[in-house]
């Protein structure tokens, strides 16, 4: 092999190391969703620190292969992050991205969801699907 081509070769193969090392800051893969949680969902949240409170909590869904969007509706807060809310279902857990100030994971057993959320107070959230 010339040398200007063992220079392409190994130009090329320290660019796909790097785009490897790239992509794996975007953050684990995400797995096929294996529960579909489109519909209505309604429970509590409860503050890790139960001084700051508690109150409960709706969402109405619809989940579109690995993504979902709908409306939040919290009460409870000193703030309000009731509006819209987006996220991703990867196998049977469902991390929410928005709104920005209200992120977390849950995961869904059957006709619950129950798991951790941040923002306004860190909470463990507790809903289940209503039919």
């Amino acid at each position: 092999m010339n040398r200007p081509m063992r220079f392409l070769v190994v130009g090329l193969a320290l660019l796909a190391v790097a785009g490897c090392g790239a992509a794996s800051n975007i953050g684990p893969a995400t797995v096929a969703p294996t529960v579909d949680i489109t519909g209505k969902w309604a429970g509590t949240w409860v503050a890790t620190n139960p001084a700051l409170g508690s109150g409960s909590i709706q969402m109405t869904l619809k989940q579109t292969g690995s993504e979902y969007t709908g409306e939040l509706l919290i009460t409870g807060t000193l703030t309000d992050p009731s509006g819209y809310t987006r996220g991703v279902v990867s196998g049977n857990e469902v991390r929410v991205l928005q709104p920005s100030n209200l992120t977390g994971s849950m995961t869904v057993q059957g006709d619950t969801m129950k798991g951790g959320v941040q923002g306004v107070v860190a909470a463990n959230v507790t809903l289940n699907r209503q039919k």
